[in-house]
């Protein structure tokens, strides 16, 4: 049996060898099921019923099974954005191992985060199990709570250190976690690819319309295990082309689409980057920008560098930087759109720049964001300091400074950050 495909003939192959060995099947062999992977466990239960309602009412079998939700990780250690990858990696062959050990034919995934999601879908397209995800608890909102809190941060009627609060705050009152523009970004792209049915994106949790999504996304399962409508048949060189504009069309941006780099590696398709501008230099070997047509396109200037989102907000907000690149350190697999946001209301979207290794929406202000190799890996970015001189210039794609290799090489050896340490 050839573990690495799992089809509706090697679901056959497995029921001979299991018949073979003695070992009773209960039911029809030829029932669809269903598997429902609930990754929240919060406020899910009834999103899970209707699922269920909506495989059943297509003489469909549903199972339920529940994953820890990434939320319960990130209580557990500090190091939550250096082992994103690794516990993406995690999810996706614990779900393999559980299509394969109760012969599903096709999963549907109740999931709230981007690294949960990646998880589900990456571990489906290893083994060819057709998936669909039901989004629960994207709420658009949540963006315009962040953009109301930058407009206070550049006025001083809050601090940078009560964005913590804001945000819990929001979560009692909308009764779900926030969710970053990250999230929100890979439910728009997983809608345009087809991954999950149009509109989930724009869902907003609590209300009726989502049951009904529910309902519609479990028949929609059925259909797809039916056919046996894989990620692998679903996108072609051409409907990802085709994907990739209609998202950007719709506001999308490099954000979402790097995302699934490695999970269209699985399909032996590349995302098609010369669609999005990217830069090199003695800074980084690869980068993005996702600024606006509107931003300003080059800027030499000095670098302010800073390792928390909180840093830098503080900065920013008590006008100790009124121009230059802020230089934000050891932020993979965080959203930073709150620093330009606040840039945005201080009305320095001229004056002040930013350079990254974490996800940025698209901004007003110059921005380059996803920069590989990122500050944990002891290289350029992560040995840059203030007062360095940054130059960014888009219309020739480069970034760089002006330290010289010699002296890039002597602070790596005296850099003695601790490093997290990464599990699984």
């Amino acid at each position: 049996m050839n573990l690495r495909s799992y089809d509706k003939s090697t679901k056959m192959l497995k029921l001979a060898d299991l018949a073979a060995a003695g070992v009773a099947i209960p039911g029809e062999n030829n029932v669809l099921v269903v598997g429902i992977i609930d990754c929240i466990q919060n406020h899910s239960q009834a999103m899970v019923s209707n699922l269920a309602f909506g495989i059943r009412k297509e003489n469909a079998v549903p199972l339920t099974f529940n994953l820890e939700n990434f939320d319960y990780l990130k209580r557990l250690t500090p190091a939550t954005a250096k082992y994103a990858r690794n516990y993406t990696d995690f999810v996706a062959k614990s779900v393999a191992a559980l299509v394969r050990t109760n012969l599903l034919d096709c999963v549907v995934a109740v999931v709230d985060n981007n690294v949960m999601g990646l998880g589900i879908l990456e571990g489906c397209t290893q083994i060819n199990c057709p998936v669909l995800l039901m989004p629960m608890g994207i709420n658009p909102t949540y963006d315009e709570t962040m953009l109301l809190a930058a407009g206070k941060l550049a006025t001083r009627e809050i601090k940078a250190t009560e964005i913590d609060h804001l945000t819990m705050t929001y979560a009692r009152q909308v009764g779900i976690a926030p969710n970053d523009t990250l999230s929100l970004t890979f439910f728009q792209l997983a809608e345009a690819l087809g991954l999950t049915l149009p509109g989930a994106s724009k869902l907003v949790v609590n209300q009726g319309a989502t049951l009904d999504f529910a309902v519609a996304t479990g028949v929609a399962a059925k259909e797809r295990a039916d056919d046996i409508i894989t990620t692998k048949r679903l996108i072609s060189k051409r409907t990802l082309t085709e994907s990739l504009a209609q998202y950007q069309a719709n506001g999308g941006n490099i954000t979402g689409v790097l995302q699934f780099a490695k999970l269209l590696d699985m399909i032996e398709l590349k995302i098609p980057t010369g669609l999005f501008p990217s830069l090199k230099g003695n800074l980084a070997d690869e980068a993005y920008v996702v600024s606006a047509d509107t931003a300003p396109l080059t800027t030499e200037s000095q670098a302010w560098v800073y390792r928390s989102l909180t840093d830098a907000l503080m900065a920013l907000t008590s006008n100790a930087i009124d121009n230059g690149v802020i230089v934000l350190q050891n932020c993979l697999h965080c959203d930073v759109s709150i620093i330009v946001q606040t840039i945005v209301a201080m009305n320095k979207a001229n004056d002040i720049a930013l350079i990254t290794d974490g996800y940025c929406a698209t901004t007003p202000v110059l921005t380059v964001a996803n920069i590989t190799p990122n500050g944990f890996d002891n290289q350029d970015f992560a040995n840059i300091q203030t007062g360095d001189t940054i130059e960014i210039d888009v219309t020739k794609g480069r970034l760089s400074t002006n330290v010289s290799s010699k002296d890039m090489k002597l602070r790596a050896k005296r850099n003695i950050a601790k490093k997290y340490e990464i599990y699984f």
